[in-house]
């Protein structure tokens, strides 16, 4: 599955705060470490040159040795991730190739995203401007005050739970990020600064599995069911 007007930035240059110690993306599964399973997964869905991943600078030399060792050949730019997120993302959008119509963000410690959802938000892109995928909130949720009491039980029918791969249409998704920047805002994620400068986004429901590593014990997870894969 290949899309020759798509170009995606791999996020790989987060803190691992809530992890813990040491980078949760260069951790051990399945004989690789954690980030090399998006790489693979979606280097070959991009255009010639297309695929950017975002790391620490510290560690970048860490990820470039697995990337030479694991897929050699494989054309992946690696570019810096700044101070917060949205500066990782715009490091890696300037790092893209010119001619491209379509744009992919994904967040590295989603290692169970599949080119089949890809090409769902890069349909739903086409045609609607931005897609990102996204499932319905099953919990029950509630609201509280400051004292942890609660005040309301929130309606979760028009909730969603937004994960990655996002996919744009790129100058979209340039401009939206130019008129975030004059307005001095800051985003976490592709789909709120589309949705600050007015642009649609699709969410494409899906039920396949992709867990993102949070924790050590997601990542304790994910192991025992590769485990048992096998």
């Amino acid at each position: 599955m290949n899309f020759p007007d798509l170009g995606m930035v791999i996020v790989a240059g987060g803190s691992s705060r809530r992890y813990g110690s040491g980078n949760k993306l260069l951790e051990n599964l399945d004989g690789i470490p954690l980030f090399l399973h998006s790489v693979r997964q979606f280097s070959p869905c991009c255009a010639a040159g297309g695929l950017v991943l975002v790391t620490p600078e510290a560690e970048q030399e860490c990820f470039a040795d697995w990337l030479r060792r694991d897929l050699p050949g494989r054309a992946v730019k690696l570019v810096t991730g700044g101070a917060v997120r949205s500066e990782s993302v715009r490091n890696g959008l300037n790092a893209l190739p010119p001619g491209l119509s379509l744009v992919a963000g994904h967040d590295a410690a989603r290692p169970l995203a599949t080119p089949a959802l890809l090409a769902r938000c890069v349909e739903a892109a086409r045609r609607c401007g931005g897609a990102v995928p996204g499932r319905p909130v099953v919990d029950t949720l509630k609201a509280v005050d400051e004292s942890g009491h609660v005040v309301e039980t929130v309606d979760r029918g028009r909730l969603r739970r937004v994960e990655t791969p996002q996919v744009f249409q790129f100058e979209l998704l340039r401009e939206a990020w130019r008129r975030a920047g004059e307005a001095g805002m800051e985003f976490t994620d592709d789909a709120a600064v589309m949705e600050f400068a007015g642009f649609p986004v699709e969410v494409v429901t899906h039920a396949s599995d992709n867990l993102k590593i949070t924790y050590p014990e997601d990542l304790a997870y994910l192991r025992w069911r590769f485990q048992s894969d096998q």
